[in-house]
């Protein structure tokens, strides 16, 4: 099924190792487009999660089939554009279990979910219980083998992003972490190593997990395997001091221990860009663009300085941004988001965005 999802599979999968691969080695010149039409996102609209019982298990069951379908029916809808968008599926539950797998609970909104902060001080960690023994460890892990089991055949690939230990920490103890900083910065750095061997934790029985399902499929790992996709969210409140000391250190370890990152961060903070890319083995950044803050279509020379190589993901308004910046995009490594009306003005723009790579 992934291949008639995504005719030409194989080229963009081609092109996307090509760009890590490079992006590792600090070699530039991929540039890759992805179009975005309404459909790509319009699922996660209809998505109600106050409409799901989670403790029960026919409604678990309930949430995966339906999920699964949205996620299949998006694929299905832009199966004719030809960019770099490589098909995943993966649990819509919001933020809360981003941190839930830890300790606490979830509340569930509409379109995201909130956790608990567990913690009143950076040190209490050590009074959590046991990982893997919360409530959201195991249902989470039951979620994704239910949306595994839906997907079996398909050979469409499972993703699963993380906090880093930053914000996972921060969704632990909340607000009090930036006091923590300074006045408790020996207690902070241990509960950011808690945080990193959590995430590494967690994250291993998810991809063991999902290796049960995909790994006789040709690409049903490839967003996991010698990867971690990770956001740097509460990074962006602090300066890039901060950053090289509390948060890179924790960061790099989680990298370390699967071989490639793939990062995210926002606009708010363009400084971020170089202390991040400067990590060992970043190979991407998804950089997202903020309101009222600096729109990152419009620094390129200044972002390919930062990068130094690494693939940064941004977005852009229309095709004339691309078309003004594309001899300056090519000194380094972009893969760029273009949202479109419909399918057809995606693949007009797909084709017009081929010749211009080639001028």
């Amino acid at each position: 099924m992934l291949e008639y999802l995504k005719p030409n599979l194989e080229k963009a999968i081609f092109n996307m190792n090509r760009t890590y691969e490079d992006a590792c080695k600090h070699k530039e010149g991929n540039v890759t487009l992805r179009v975005l039409p309404p459909e790509d996102v319009e699922f996660y609209e209809e998505i109600n999660l106050t409409q799901f019982q989670f403790e029960k298990e026919e409604e678990c069951v309930r949430y995966a089939k339906m999920l699964c379908e949205k996620q299949k029916n998006s694929f299905l809808y832009r199966k004719e554009l030809d960019d770099n968008m490589i098909p995943s599926f993966t649990p819509v539950l919001g933020i809360g279990d981003y941190s839930a797998f830890v300790a606490g609970g979830i509340t569930f909104t509409k379109d995201t979910s909130w956790p608990e902060h567990v913690l009143d001080k950076p040190g209490d960690f050590r009074k959590l219980p046991p990982l893997g023994t919360s409530l959201w460890y195991q249902r989470f892990l039951h979620i994704c083998e239910l949306m595994l089991k839906e997907m079996d055949g398909t050979g469409i690939p499972f993703m699963r992003g993380f906090f880093s230990p930053l914000d996972l920490a921060h969704a632990l103890l909340g607000e009090d972490i930036y006091y923590a900083f300074y006045d408790e910065p020996e207690e902070l750095h241990a509960l950011l190593d808690y945080s990193a061997d959590a995430t590494i934790r967690f994250a291993d029985d998810i991809y063991a997990l999902a290796g049960k399902y995909l790994r006789g499929t040709k690409y049903g790992m490839w967003y996991l395997e010698g990867n971690i996709n990770m956001s740097e969210d509460i990074a962006c409140m602090i300066s890039g001091e901060l950053y090289r000391e509390f948060c890179a250190p924790h960061t790099q370890k989680v990298i370390d221990h699967f071989g490639r990152g793939f990062m995210h961060c926002h606009s708010r903070a363009m400084y971020l860009v170089k202390e991040i890319c400067q990590l060992n083995q970043v190979a991407h950044l998804w950089l997202a663009t903020d309101p009222n803050q600096p729109r990152p279509i419009q620094h390129i020379p200044e972002l390919v300085e930062a990068a130094n190589g690494v693939c940064l993901a941004i977005d852009c308004d229309n095709f004339s941004e691309i078309e003004g910046q594309m001899d300056e995009l090519k000194k380094g490594n972009f893969s760029i988001c273009l949202p479109v009306k419909s399918i057809e003005e995606g693949k007009e723009y797909i084709r017009r965005f081929e010749e211009l790579c080639k001028e």
